[in-house]
């Protein structure tokens, strides 16, 4: 029994960390346009709005969220006066994959940065919720961002691996560990971590882990639950960290 858990959970773990929900339409907002990337030669939607003189913020969606559905936060950016833009993972939404992973996270990271810069964009404030923020912090850690805000973000996947199945070896198992705490050392820029503490599903305890290891971090405690912790409180605290810098 025990090999047939380890075993399904390797087969199964990308099934598991990356529920991509089914594919959806970008809605039609104004003032935010539509560029398709090319990551390891397959189309990659981004969007993007820049404000005059204002930072842009590039957001990172968590694992079963998809571009479509990142109009709230695009929203609440821009009435904030930021700048916003944000990109599909390959193998979410409408960009074709063989299947997610977190290299093909991290490219499309590094390709939203790359397009920002050709639009005159310098580095961006990278934001990032739940699986969003292991993305974030990959990209802080390359010296890619200007800022980092870190939403609910876990300290890595090997962690909640042994969180929710302590009874297998997951530290071998795992193929996307999204080392954020690992990373934490590398990351040499402003971070604000905002974290719930009534967070069900990533443990606050992370959140903490994560301020306390990077260098100069904040930490911003909420009691918003996960999926709400970006909220319009949340982002008038971001607009004010970035403003500040």
């Amino acid at each position: 029994m025990w090999l047939v858990a380890t075993g399904g959970l390797y087969v199964g773990q990308r099934k598991l960390l990356f529920p991509s929900p089914p594919p959806a339409e970008l809605p039609v907002a104004q003032g935010l346009t539509r560029t398709d990337l090319s990551v390891d030669g397959a189309p990659v939607p981004m969007w993007w709005s820049t404000v005059p003189g204002a930072p842009t913020v590039l957001f990172f969606h968590g694992n079963a969220a998809q571009l479509a559905g990142t109009l709230p936060e695009a929203t609440a950016a821009m009435v904030a006066g930021l700048g916003f833009a944000a990109i599909e993972y390959p193998g979410y939404g409408l960009a074709p994959a063989e299947e997610p992973s977190e290299e093909g996270c991290f490219a499309a990271g590094r390709a939203a940065i790359s397009a920002l810069a050709d639009l005159g964009v310098g580095p961006p404030v990278c934001v990032g919720h739940s699986l969003g923020a292991g993305v974030a912090a990959a990209m802080a850690a390359e010296g890619r961002c200007s800022a980092l805000v870190l939403a609910a973000p876990f300290t890595s996947v090997l962690d909640m691996a042994a969180l929710q199945y302590p009874w297998l070896p997951t530290s071998r198992l795992v193929k996307d560990p999204f080392d954020s705490l690992g990373r934490a050392s590398q990351i040499a820029i402003p971070t604000l971590v905002i974290h719930s503490r009534d967070d069900g599903i990533i443990p606050f305890a992370m959140g903490e882990a994560l301020a306390a290891a990077i260098p100069g971090a904040r930490l911003l405690p909420r009691n918003a639950g996960h999926n709400a912790v970006l909220d319009a409180e949340s982002w008038v605290a971001i607009a004010s960290f970035v403003q500040e810098r």
